[in-house]
C-alpha cells in the first residue's frame, strides 16, 4: 500500500507545481525501486491549469488545486492506513477502530472534492484525460464508502484489504496520466462516471424525520442536499397578518426518504434530514408553527449557504 500511497502524493506533488515534475523521481516501496519521470507535455498542462481561475463559494481557486483536494484526501488517509501498521514496520500500532472519525472524514473530503470536479466539468483536463483520472478517483470514493460502511465488523485483514482497494485506484488515477488521450472526450466536459458518499450521523450531529405530502418528494433522493422552506403568518404592527415564506435551512443531507405506498392526495412520506443540534430545534419548532413546509432540492454539489432574503407579496407588489 506504500506504494499506491507514495505515487497519489507524487500525483498531488505535480500539481502543486514543484520540482517533481522536472527529472526523474526515484523512491523504494514495497515493490522495490522505482523511478518515474513526468510526461513531457505536464509542466506546461499544470502550468495551464494553476492560471485558471475558478470561483467555489466566496473562494477562488486554481483548476489545479481544485484536482489536488481529492489526491490531498486520499494522501491523508493513506497515512491513516500507515498509523495502523506496527511500529517495527515504521506505523504506531493503532487499532483502526480509534481511527474511524478521521477515516469518515476522508471520506466526506473526497466526496466533496469530487463534487467540486463534477459541478465544474474538467473531463478535459490533463490534456483531455481528466475522465479518466476522475473515473479512478470516484472508484477510490466507492471503496472507501464500503470500507466505512464495514468499519465495524471488519478484521484488521478485512480493514487493510479494503484499504488497499481504496489506494490501487488512487495509483490508477496517477497511471492516467501516461496513457494516450481519448480521441473522443464527454460532451461539455461532464464526467463519464459519478458516485455520492451517502451522508453519516456523527457526534454532534442529529437526524430529524419530517413529513411531507407525496408529491414534495417527487425526485427527492438519499444524498440529496436541501433546503427547508416555511411559510408562516407573520402578525404586523398593525396586528394584521401576512403570509411570509423564509429559508430556515440550507444544503441539509438526506440521510433517508420514505414514500408513501399510496398515489393519493392526502398521502404523506418521511425525510429524514442530517441536521445541527440548532438545525433540528428550527425544524421543529417550524413543523408546529408553520402553515406549509416545503424541501427545495439543491444541484449536485451545490453545499455552500447562502443569504436569504424571506418573501412575501407585499415586497414583489407595491
Amino acid at each position: 500500500m506504500d506504494c499506491y500511497g507514495r505515487k497519489a502524493a507524487l500525483f498531488a506533488d505535480y500539481l502543486a507545481g514543484n520540482g517533481q515534475l522536472k527529472g526523474p523521481y526515484k523512491f523504494r516501496c514495497a515493490r522495490g525501486k522505482e523511478t518515474i519521470n513526468a510526461p513531457a507535455w505536464l509542466a506546461a498542462e499544470i502550468s495551464s491549469m494553476t492560471a485558471r481561475e475558478i470561483q467555489i463559494g466566496k473562494e477562488t481557486w486554481s483548476e489545479a488545486k481544485l484536482w489536488r483536494e481529492p489526491l490531498a484526501a486520499l494522501g491523508d488517509f493513506s497515512e491513516l492506513v500507515r498509523k495502523t501498521k506496527p511500529v517495527k514496520d515504521g506505523g504506531l500500532g493503532l487499532q483502526p477502530k480509534f481511527l474511524y472519525g478521521a477515516c469518515v472524514d476522508s471520506l466526506d473530503r473526497l466526496d466533496r472534492a469530487l463534487a467540486n470536479l463534477r459541478r465544474e466539468r474538467l473531463a478535459a483536463s490533463f490534456g483531455g484525460r481528466g475522465d479518466l483520472v476522475y473515473s479512478s478517483l470516484v472508484k477510490a470514493l466507492g471503496e472507501l464508502d464500503a470500507l466505512e460502511r464495514s468499519y465495524d465488523v471488519g478484521a484488521q485483514v478485512t480493514f487493510y484489504e479494503k484499504s488497499a482497494a481504496v489506494l490501487k485506484n488512487a495509483e490508477d488515477a496517477f497511471a492516467a496520466l501516461f496513457v494516450e488521450a481519448p480521441s473522443a472526450q464527454p460532451a461539455g466536459g461532464a464526467f463519464s462516471s459519478s458516485f455520492s458518499a451517502a451522508p453519516r450521523l456523527l457526534g454532534g450531529n442529529r437526524a430529524v424525520s419530517m413529513l411531507f405530502p407525496a408529491y414534495m418528494m417527487e425526485g427527492v433522493r438519499r444524498g440529496d442536499r436541501v433546503d427547508l422552506l416555511v411559510t408562516y403568518d407573520n402578525t404586523a404592527a398593525a396586528g394584521a397578518k401576512e403570509p411570509i415564506t423564509a429559508t430556515i435551512i440550507q444544503a441539509a443531507p438526506v440521510l433517508f426518504v420514505s414514500k408513501p405506498q399510496d398515489n393519493s392526495a392526502c398521502a404523506q412520506g418521511s425525510v429524514r434530514l442530517l441536521l445541527t443540534p440548532v438545525q433540528a430545534q428550527y425544524a421543529a419548532l417550524a413543523a408546529v408553527q408553520g402553515r406549509e413546509l416545503r424541501l427545495v432540492v439543491r444541484a449536485d454539489g451545490d453545499y455552500e449557504p447562502r443569504p436569504m432574503e424571506a418573501a412575501s407579496f407585499r415586497k414583489i407588489i407595491k
